[in-house]
């Protein structure tokens, strides 16, 4: 029987020299054709609107209270128009719930389903503007109501942005599949445009 000969196993296919002076470690650049298209076609989805358009997206973004970049992010990701929005407001404090209704109250063109921990200290301005006001539940239940929420007003997920106050809520707007999930801190306290 003939020896063989032992020859070691290459793991890595490429095993270049270390870089060399000058070079910052980053990936190679990648040149091929499919990298071209996709530059391409990101470019030419990103590129700006006319000013018609940019004009009317930024006045929809205002009614729902969003900047212009999170609407067109969503319009541009989903293919949808925002037209739902839903507030979780259990962890929020009695003057941050003011607060938070003043803001919903002035939400327009927009079905709107708000939790709360106790929907009979709601706001009255809240409680007029929101098709759906509810007493905060566990996670199934939440998701289930938000279920019917967007079933009933025949609307689709990825119509919908949630603005929450607790990691069980961002849990929550994944299973539902929404499009966009704010924090109460950040949509509450952004400056109104």
């Amino acid at each position: 029987m003939a020896l063989r000969r032992h020859i070691p196993v290459q793991l890595s296919p490429y095993q270049g020299a270390s870089p060399g002076t000058g070079h910052n470690g980053g990936p190679a650049l990648d040149l091929s054709w499919e990298a071209w298209l996709w530059r391409r076609a990101h470019a030419q989805a990103w590129k700006p609107p006319r000013r018609e358009i940019a004009l009317h997206r930024m006045k929809r973004a205002e009614r729902l209270g969003l900047d212009y970049k999170a609407y067109a992010g969503v319009l541009m990701n989903r293919g949808t128009h925002l037209g739902a929005a839903i507030f979780l407001l259990d962890d929020l404090s009695s003057a941050e719930l003011s607060q938070a209704a003043t803001k919903i109250a002035n939400i327009s063109d927009c079905a709107i389903f708000a939790s709360v921990c106790d929907p009979t200290v709601a706001d009255a301005a809240m409680a007029a503007r929101a098709d759906v006001l509810v007493a905060s539940r566990d996670e199934r239940a939440t998701s289930r109501a938000i279920d019917r929420f967007i079933l009933a007003h025949r609307l689709t997920p990825g119509g919908t942005f949630m603005v929450g106050t607790a990691p069980a809520h961002l849990r929550i707007a994944e299973d539902c599949g929404l499009a966009l999930f704010l924090w109460a801190g950040d949509y509450f306290n952004a400056p109104s445009n």
